[in-house]
């Protein structure tokens, strides 16, 4: 005759094959989004409110306008790197005019270091906070940008706004009081 007792050793291991598979389960739970998912540590993005290109041997980093409204001059923020072991001519081309600057051998371009006009645009035609498409050229090799323009909204962009930053007037709330009878 058969006891219909449970035999104490079977519960146990029956206990602890469910608790084994129940760990496996949550371990496999809690990592298996990373075998399907890019680590973020090893997407690279430009850092900052610029573009980072490259033409040609130059490589362009943080490159932006910085302007006080669209029509208005513009001031080319970021730095240009040149690698190589000669000097290269680089010409900005915007939609109303011209930056050319010459990137030293193994040296590097930074326009906010410039005292010259040498980073302004004239009429730059795109509002800030949009992109305008400039074009970059080296040698014979013109590639075209899309580069974000912002204002002096941001305090490090203020001294750059050609003709100074004058911040918009915020509205003086109006008090309203009790009306009298």
């Amino acid at each position: 005759m058969k006891s219909d007792r449970i035999n104490p050793l079977q519960h146990t291991r029956a206990t602890r094959s469910l608790a084994a598979g129940a760990a496996l389960v949550a371990l496999l739970g809690a990592t298996g989004c990373s075998v399907t998912s890019e680590q973020a540590t090893t997407i690279q993005y430009a850092a900052s409110d610029g573009i980072v290109d490259e033409v040609g041997p130059l490589e362009l980093r943080n490159i932006l306008i910085i302007t006080s409204e669209e029509g208005e001059p513009g001031t080319i923020l970021g730095t240009v790197f040149n690698p190589t072991d000669s000097a290269v001519q680089l010409t900005i081309e915007g939609e109303n005019s011209t930056v050319d600057i010459t990137v030293e051998a193994e040296g590097k371009w930074v326009f906010e270091d410039e005292t010259t006009d040498d980073g302004v645009l004239e009429g730059v035609s795109e509002i800030p906070g949009a992109l305008v498409d400039l074009n970059f050229v080296v040698n014979s090799e013109t590639v075209e940008l899309r580069v974000p323009v912002l204002d002096g909204t941001l305090a490090e962009y203020r001294e750059y706004v050609p003709g100074g930053y004058t911040p918009e007037p915020t509205p003086t709330p109006v008090e309203t009081g009790e009306e009298e009878e």
